[in-house]
């Protein structure tokens, strides 16, 4: 039976390959099976904690391509992704997720003081994108 582990991992194959519509694909089936719910239980609000990079990024594609579509109202997006505090290095998904946003969808990122572990997304930011 799938975990989520298991579709953490083809998830992780599939955008490897730039398969990312089936990545997409596979990650609404995984929350239709209860994973990943935390990531889009608020429309404003995406929480990544304890997703894997290419899930995060996955998760990510999913969200904005509802707001470019109209399924989503655009508005302020708030990003959490945990300061690292579990990582056994160091935190890789604050900084990935960032510059995820900024490099492929040229998003400008509004840190919130005293929490590296979240970020926003304004409504300007968002309408310049819709808008390219």
């Amino acid at each position: 039976k799938p975990n989520v582990i298991s579709y953490s991992a083809v998830v992780e194959a599939l955008e490897s390959a730039s398969r990312f519509e089936e990545a997409a694909e596979l990650l609404m089936e995984a929350r239709g099976h209860g994973f990943y719910i935390k990531a889009f239980t608020s429309t404003s609000k995406i929480d990544l904690h304890d997703c894997s990079e290419a899930v995060a990024r996955t998760i990510m594609r999913i969200v904005l391509s509802e707001v470019q579509s109209g399924f989503r109202k655009p508005g302020k997006l708030t990003i959490i992704t945990g300061w690292g505090k579990h990582s056994e290095v160091k935190p890789v998904l604050p900084g990935e997720v960032r510059s995820f946003l900024r490099d492929i969808y040229d998003l400008e990122l509004t840190e919130v003081p005293g929490n590296r572990g979240r970020f926003v997304i304004p409504l300007g930011s968002i309408q310049k994108w819709l808008e390219i």
